[in-house]
């Protein structure tokens, strides 16, 4: 009875069957049994049964993300190099050094945690650091030699999306310098340095100024954790014959209509106004500090009337151009700057498109109207001007055969004007026969159909050494913002990545110094690292003006690592303010002083410090030791490169730095220093044993005869059975 209490007390769970009619119904079996299962071949007559939709992607997401848990991505992570030696530091003395360098540098892999250095860390760094200088002269040395035999080819190759946007930019430049004469001579050589100079530049007046809240703002890349390529979809600008010049003039909303040679008077009037001897584009301006490569600078000087009716010049400096193909290096830098720039603002181009397209409806009722100050755009009638050549239609004919097709003109006036368009004479590129005269606008079809804003503002370049004062008016381009702030982008292309980053030239760094310099430092720098040959972003790092004068140019090093004598004394000046300032107040007073018309400032790198001045005409043929750059003829060809041996140009390999990178912190290694670790040494390949091959039977000579002939030793004639001699058997006698 006990028993039988204590069973009823106990609750027993409910019964739970293997089978419910539920699973059965469901079942394969039942299905194939009664067609009712689900089969795109078949089509069943009963819709009792609804489709279960599977979302396939969801289910692959997750398992993606399950392999990927516990996992660190790492930028530009390659194979091993084969290191020739293990390094003559331990691992355990890289990885107390590789914790210095990472609290100095905290943007690098901030997700990848590595414990800050002790005060022992500190000490051992301080006691390893000749060690390591001469380790990095002897790793440098030997990445010299992988440069020629396997890393020279990356940079040789561009990828086809470089040389789309860098022959699209060039076609861009090439209409735009078609106002300009075609033919000039050398008259003069200008020196772009004093000696002793001491040049202050100094801010007078914002004569125009921008919204930096209005800017694009970009994504920033301070912790990649996947992986992030620049080469993205992106729409490459047209020429436009309607704006050939992609411009905004003073005090106006709209893109101007006027040639280049027009807009440089336009400009240089609005300087004679202020009181200003000179305009300058801030491109201008950080080539002029750029030595290290070659550049041409359009300029113009103009007679202008200032507001008191005294008569003075204005002289013009414009943005550089290139008359034929750049070497690839250079190709890939200045494609990459565009590239960047509209890689990191993808994720913000849908909250700016509705605004981007009020300022491009603005833009298109802006040439009809009429503005606020008096000055007219294009009427319908003056867009409509052609010139009679006797046979022309219609107008309702003319209107029929533009409808019908326009892009087909656009696009190939836009191909034939590109290329080699500069040979012609006149001052306006020539639209196809069948619109003769009527300037299309392919702004609506590019990316570029309104320029940025642009800022006009008004400087003073004291010389004290030769107490001259210039005063000059620059203006520049406002593209990205970061937050509050505006960032002025630079990529630097890496094509030795798995072995270490590059060192960002001395003249490089003064141009990008003048670029914060000329926003009075409410800007920063972006120094973006992309890898060459897959346009994958590396690392990137902000640097402010002060940081940017004060660094030493291996910007990532601690100072007492660097040894002297690494980096030569070229790239290591003392006020970086001062060499901008000076190389500015040499070439404005050169320039000074020169009669009205049109001349090219022209440059290479053999030229040293020195600049050539050509003046439009034909003139004398003379030249002397200057007669390669005697003449100069503006005929744009895409096709022809600028320098005949460009294998030559990239032989010459990057400087490296001891810069640090995402993979260093990975790996617990040091940057320019081998390994530490043995298994990491690149094995030397098994010799094959020396055996002894006897040569072919057609080559074995005998010995040389009297006359010094060597003759051929013949095999001898085998014989049949028949004649092969019988052999008697011996016996004993």
């Amino acid at each position: 009875m006990v028993v039988l209490l204590t069973f009823n007390k106990c609750s027993t769970p409910a019964d739970v069957y293997f089978l419910t009619e539920k699973d059965l119904d469901n079942c394969v079996t039942e299905r194939i049994l009664r067609n009712r299962y689900y089969d795109p071949l078949i089509s069943s007559d009963s819709d009792e049964e609804e489709r279960e939709n599977i979302d396939w992607d969801k289910i692959f997401e997750k398992k993606k993300d399950n392999e990927k848990q516990g996992r660190v991505y790492v930028p530009a992570l390659h194979s091993l190099p084969p290191y020739p030696k293990i390094s003559a530091l331990t691992s355990q003395q890289h990885y107390q050094c590789l914790k210095v360098l990472c609290q100095e540098n905290p943007h690098i892999m901030p997700s990848f945690f590595i414990h800050r250095p002790t005060k022992l860390d500190l000490k051992v760094f301080e006691q390893v650091k000749e060690t390591y200088a001469n380790e990095q002269k002897e790793y440098i040395d030997w990445v010299k030699g992988l440069w020629a035999t396997n890393h020279c080819i990356r940079a040789l190759r561009p990828k086809p999306s470089v040389e789309m946007v860098y022959e699209a930019e060039f076609k861009v430049t090439a209409n735009m310098m078609q106002s300009f004469p075609k033919t000039y001579h050398l008259v003069g050589q200008i020196p772009l340095e004093i000696a002793n100079g001491n040049c202050e530049i100094i801010h007078l007046k914002d004569l125009q100024t921008v919204n930096i809240s209005e800017l694009p703002e970009i994504r920033y890349p301070d912790d990649i954790k996947s992986k992030f390529s620049i080469f993205k979809p992106y729409n490459v600008p047209e020429p436009c014959y309607k704006h050939p010049c992609r411009f905004v003039l003073p005090g106006e909303k709209s893109m101007t209509t006027l040639p280049l040679a027009e807009i440089h008077r336009e400009l240089a009037q609005y300087a004679g106004e202020h009181g200003a001897q000179f305009v300058a584009a801030e491109g201008a301006l950080r080539s002029l500090v750029r030595t290290d490569r070659r550049w041409a600078l359009p300029l113009t000087v103009c007679s202008t009337i200032g507001v008191d009716g005294d008569e003075s010049n204005v002289i013009v400096l414009g943005n550089e151009f290139s008359l034929n193909r750049e070497p690839a290096c250079v190709r890939t830098y200045k494609a990459f700057k565009h590239l960047l720039e509209n890689a990191l603002k993808q994720p913000s181009t849908g909250a700016l498109s509705s605004r981007e397209q009020d300022a491009q409806g603005s833009l298109e009722t802006s040439f009809e109207d009429e503005s606020e100050d008096g000055s007219t755009a294009d009427s319908e009638d003056e867009q409509r001007l052609v010139i009679d050549t006797g046979d022309m239609d219609t107008d309702k004919e003319r209107d029929e055969n533009e409808l019908a097709s326009p892009k087909r003109s656009r696009r190939s006036e836009g191909a034939d004007s590109g290329g080699g368009g500069g040979g012609g004479g006149g001052d306006q590129p020539q639209p196809a026969n069948d619109e003769l005269g009527v300037y299309s606008c392919t702004c609506d079809e590019s990316s570029s159909a309104r320029p940025p804003p642009c800022s006009f503002r008004k400087w003073q370049i004291n010389n004290k050494t030769h107490k001259e004062v210039h005063n000059i008016v620059v203006h520049c381009e406002h593209r990205v913002r970061h937050g509050s702030q505006e960032v002025v982008l630079e990529p630097i292309p890496e094509y030795q990545i798995d072995v270490g980053a590059s060192l960002q030239a001395a003249p490089t760094r003064a141009a990008l110094l003048l670029a914060l310099l000329l926003r009075r430092d409410a800007a920063a720098l972006l120094n973006v690292r992309v890898e060459g040959p897959t346009g994958d972003v590396v690392c990137a790092e902000q640097l402010s003006t002060e940081q940017l004068s004060t660094q030493q140019p291996s910007s990532q090093q601690p100072s007492s690592q660097q040894p002297s004598s690494q980096q030569p004394s070229s790239q290591q000046p003392t006020c970086p303010r001062r060499d901008v300032g000076n190389t500015l107040g040499c070439v404005l007073s050169q320039l000074t002083g020169l009669l009205p018309g049109h001349y090219v400032l022209k440059h290479e790198p053999e030229h040293g410090r020195n600049a050539l001045l050509l003046a439009a005409g034909a003139g004398g043929g003379g030249g002397g030791a200057l007669g390669r750059g005697a003449r100069l003829e503006l005929q744009f060809d895409c096709a022809q490169l600028a320098e005949q041996d460009e294998a030559g140009v990239a032989r010459t390999p990057p400087t490296l730095a001891p810069i640090l990178l995402p993979y260093h912190k990975y790996r617990k290694i040091l940057p320019c220093a081998f390994t530490p670790f043995q298994n990491q040494v690149a094995r030397e390949p098994r010799k094959p044993v020396a055996r002894q091959k006897t040569p072919p039977q057609a080559i074995q000579l005998h010995g040389a005869s009297e006359e010094g002939a060597a003759t051929r030793k013949w095999p001898k004639k085998k014989r049949n059975r028949s004649q092969r001699k019988k052999k008697t058997p011996k016996t004993d006698y």
